[in-house]
């Protein structure tokens, strides 16, 4: 019954769709038709309003439009007398729609809501239509009632175009916007009717239908029921057969369940019908979550993942287990495997498995059953003891294992490796066998001693090889107790350390001598004084220390690479080891600078004669790489006790007498004196005073005039640096520019110079004076510096002062300590505008070749000449000849320290160029220096 209500039921709702899906069809194609009709009505429109309206001869039918009065041509008389009335082409549409309703019903027609004619006036649908429209620019239709009858109406959007401008212009529509619609109207009963006719096809086939199907339930109906009632039958009969075989199989499964072995068990379909308790403690799983489950489930207690288990691959011979399992082997339906489980735990499990197929008297397979036993413990002692083996016999360090009577039973191959003795040479005999002989029997007393009663000895001893050869080793030797506290075994481990020892030999003597020149270093130098002093002090006697240092080392090494200054500094090593007495102590102190120690003299005349030798001796011309190489040594001597009683002070007293040998031109030797100590306490004392100084801005700028020779007019003043201290007054540069020189401080002086300089050229300028030059003397540490001419820059601009109102004057001596470096900086320094003059010429010892290379506008003659150029022909000669020099090299020159009428009338006479001196003015302060300006200035105006 059920069957036939379903049945009726869904053939029904086939019919109900396909009636409606026929109405729906109907109202497309009405929606068709609609726009076939506004299809037609646009294409006359169009045609119409291409060729302008259409005149028609006036009579019953055609009278003229009163809306088409404000045209002038709207009525015309045609040449044979015919009266003419003009009709646009919304009128003959109209008319044409009026007349369109008896064919069909389709209504056709145009509206707006700016309507001419009250008859195109929207009625209520085309007003809600138009304003549809005219928010969507796009067709609306709906179905409603018109005189009680169903129809589709359409309304098409109409946009104003060129044609229609005669006549509706004065709407105010631009074209191309909306203007109005056009309103179609398709009676919709024809297609009603159409798809009623195709319902009723539709009611008569879905019925036959039904027919068939009820007839068709009634036979199968009767045909299942007597096909159910032999099945309860067979079921009966199998039920009492099943319960048979469910007691066997219980009987079964509870023996497996007992098995001390994991035992899984799954049918053929691989779902698990056996998991006995073992299976379940070892997984932690109870069988009633497992049983029943297929699709590898069985396999996620073990692996996390579903995947082949011993027992698949018994059940499949496609299935490879060498992949998979360790000593993995098949014989018939049976096969052995081993493997990891890495989900049995927190740590992964060693399982060895065994799975057979199961069978049927009939040899069919049913099933399969897998024996798991977790052997993790025993595999991880197996893999302790092959760890321990490998360890054993792999270790860098040789192993020797004895017995309680001291017989070697065991040996590793470093063993081999370090004695010659192999493992089979070297069981059962006693390691006495690699006995050196070197350390005595007390050695070996207390080595036992310390095992027997503390089971450890760890040292350094020497053994013999097999070859005979000795060697240094690191043994340790541990004594192993049974539990009866009786030594069991002696278990010793040893390596070679001769590397070891090399390299603390090599790093003692590294920690202890000059890696260059191989003489002992600072360190050692020290240790070794110091225990001479010691000497001295015990034994009454004096001893001295020579502080040598090479003269103008560092221009070798700048001019001929630190390669030959490195073989310089190991000849003269050498040189100064085969000076010296086999008692004496020479060190390299650091950079250029040894150090002797004659650790016992009998006069201070010793030290001097050890120092001519050593000026002599190191004074020889070297040889070097392709080279010949100059130099000389100063040496400071101090002597104990007279000089000083302590490291500290000999050193620093031979050192301050080094200094003065240098001031006292190199390539000799002083001794120190009081005088050389009060003297570098002043020094020290000038030092502390620069920093204050350079902290409170005490240096102050006197300007010298510089006068044109052969005019007299000024055209400069040299910058000159005075120290205004409030304890001595003013100091002038030589006594703390050395000093400034050698501490560094002078990068800071010279750069505060110049900015006072450039600052007092800028405010003469801002204060309408003559613009002249102002020259700021340059340091020998200032030209070395790679960015002077980026700092000089960044100074002018912060100052506001430009490049032509500077001139950096350098000395002779500093250009030529690094020409090529010094040609770079004084060529960027030229091209920024600043001009250039080489200070003191004459004095150092320029090489021509370089002269004329550097970008300099002057030479400037030193005073040294100028002072006796009267009476003496040597300075008159090379005041004239540097004069035509730097004429012939086109640069100017000038005189400093002119003095005298006489003097500038020689210098005149000669073609000097510029006059700086006292003749003119002596340096003046700022204040001074302006008022000379403007002096110079109303004398040249007057």
């Amino acid at each position: 019954m059920v069957t036939v209500l379903v049945w009726t039921l869904l053939l029904a709702i086939a019919v109900w769709w396909n009636v409606r899906v026929a109405y729906q069809q109907a109202f497309e194609l009405a929606k068709t038709q609609a726009h076939i009709a506004l299809g037609k009505d646009l294409a006359f429109r169009r045609w119409a309003s291409k060729r302008g309206g259409i005149y028609m001869e006036l009579g019953p039918l055609v009278s003229p439009s009163p809306l088409l009065n404000h045209l002038p041509d709207r009525d015309l008389i045609a040449t044979n007398g015919v009266h003419l009335t003009l009709k646009n082409p919304a009128m003959i549409m109209n008319e044409i729609t009026q007349e369109a309703p008896q064919f069909y019903g389709v209504k056709t027609r145009i509206t707006s809501r700016l309507y001419m004619n009250a008859v195109d006036a929207p009625d209520p649908w085309e007003r809600t239509a138009l304003f549809i429209v005219e928010g969507t620019r796009e067709d609306y239709f709906a179905a409603t009632l018109i005189d009680g009858k169903p129809y589709l109406r359409m309304m098409q959007p109409m946009i104003m175009e060129p044609s229609c401008l005669k006549c509706h212009a004065w709407t105010g529509i631009k074209v191309g916007e909306l203007r109005g619609g056009t309103d179609v109207s398709i009676p919709l009963a024809p297609f009603y009717a159409a798809a009623a006719k195709q319902a009723r096809g539709v009611a008569a086939s879905h019925g036959a239908i039904w027919l068939l199907g009820i007839v068709s339930i009634g036979f199968i109906t009767r045909r299942t029921i007597l096909v159910e009632v032999e099945r309860s039958h067979q079921e009966a009969e199998l039920k009492e057969k099943n319960l048979e075989l469910q007691d066997s199989r219980q009987y079964l499964l509870t023996i497996i369940d007992f098995l001390p072995d994991a035992t899984l068990i799954i049918d053929s379909a691989g779902k698990v019908v056996g998991w006995n308790r073992e299976l379940s403690r070892l997984t932690g799983v109870a069988a009633e979550a497992m049983i029943g489950r297929g699709e590898l489930a069985y396999s996620l207690p073990f692996y996390g993942q579903r995947r082949p288990l011993l027992i698949d691959v018994a059940m499949n011979p496609a299935l490879d287990g060498d992949g998979r399992y360790d000593g993995f082997s098949r014989l018939g339906d049976i096969v052995h495997g081993e493997c990891w489980a890495p989900c049995l735990g927190e740590t992964p499990a060693y399982l060895i498995s065994a799975a057979s197929v199961l069978r049927n008297s009939k040899g069919e397979m049913i099933g399969a059953i897998e024996c798991i036993r977790d052997n993790t413990e025993q595999m991880k002692a197996q893999k302790r003891i092959k760890l321990l083996a490998k360890i054993f016999n792999e270790s860098g360090e040789a192993i020797v294992i004895t017995d309680n009577e001291n017989r070697i039973i065991e040996t590793n191959k470093a063993f081999a490796q370090f004695t010659g003795y192999s493992r089979e040479e070297a069981l059962g005999k006693n390691p006495r066998v690699l006995k050196s002989g070197i350390e005595d029997s007390k050695f070996y007393e207390k080595m036992w001693r310390s095992i027997l009663e503390t089971n450890y000895w760890q040292g350094e001893i020497w053994d013999k090889r097999k070859d005979g050869s000795l060697y240094p080793k690191w043994l340790t030797i541990t004594a192993i107790r049974g539990e009866d506290n009786v030594i069991t075994n002696y278990f010793a481990t040893f390596s070679d350390i001769t590397q070891r020892k090399e390299a603390e030999k090599r790093i003692e003597q590294l920690a202890h001598t000059d890696t260059l020149t191989s003489l002992p270093n600072r360190h050692t130098l020290v240790e070794r004084l110091t225990q001479a002093l010691e000497q001295a002090k015990r034994g009454g006697h004096s001893l001295a220390v020579l502080f040598v240092d090479l003269d103008r080392f560092k221009m070798i090494n700048d001019t001929l690479g630190h390669h030959v200054g490195d073989l310089l500094l190991m000849e003269v090593a050498s040189r100064l080891k085969s000076s010296l007495r086999a008692e004496d102590v020479v060190a390299r102190f650091g950079g250029d600078e040894f150090v002797v120690v004659q650790p016992r003299i009998r006069s201070q005349v010793e030290p001097a004669h050890l120092a001519e030798k050593i000026l002599k001796t190191v004074a020889a011309p070297y040889f070097l790489d392709n080279n010949t190489v100059y130099t000389s040594p100063s040496i400071g001597i101090s002597v104990f006790p007279s000089d000083g009683t302590t490291v500290a002070e000999l050193f620093k007293n031979a050192d301050a007498a080094m200094y003065h040998a240098k001031a006292a031109g190199r390539n000799t030797y002083q001794m120190f004196t009081k005088e050389m100590h009060t003297a570098a306490r002043q020094r020290l004392a000038i030092e502390n005073s620069l920093r204050s100084a350079l902290a409170n801005d005490e240096f102050v700028l006197h300007y010298q005039p510089q006068v044109e020779a052969a005019s007299g007019k000024l055209v400069g003043f040299e910058a000159l640096v005075r120290w205004q201290n409030p304890d001595r007054g003013m100091v002038l540069p030589d006594s703390f520019i050395p000093v400034a020189e050698e501490t560094g401080m002078i990068l800071e002086i010279g750069r505060q110079v110049f900015e006072k300089a450039c600052r007092q050229a800028a405010f003469w300028r801002g204060a309408g004076h003559p613009c002249v030059r102002i020259a700021v003397n340059l340091s020998a540490r200032q030209l070395r510096q790679p960015d002077l001419p980026e700092l000089l820059s960044g100074i002018m601009k912060q100052c506001g002062a430009d490049p032509e109102m500077i001139e950096l004057e350098v000395t002779e001596s500093m250009t030529m300590e690094r020409p090529v470096e010094s040609i770079r900086i004084l060529g960027a320094l030229k091209s920024m505008g600043i001009g250039l003059s080489i200070d003191d010429f004459g004095t150092g010892y320029s090489s021509l070749s370089y002269l004329k290379l550097f970008p300099v506008d002057k030479l400037k003659i030193d005073r040294s000449f100028v002072k006796d150029l009267e009476v003496d022909p040597d300075d008159a000669a090379i005041a004239s000849a540097t004069i035509a020099m730097a004429h012939t090299l086109g640069k100017k020159v000038v005189a400093e320290g002119v003095e005298t009428q006489a003097q500038l009338d020689f210098l005149v006479e000669h073609g000097c160029d510029i006059i700086q001196g006292y003749y003119f003015s002596k340096p003046l302060s700022a204040e001074d220096a302006e008022q000379y300006l403007s002096q110079r200035a109303e004398n040249k105006s007057l």
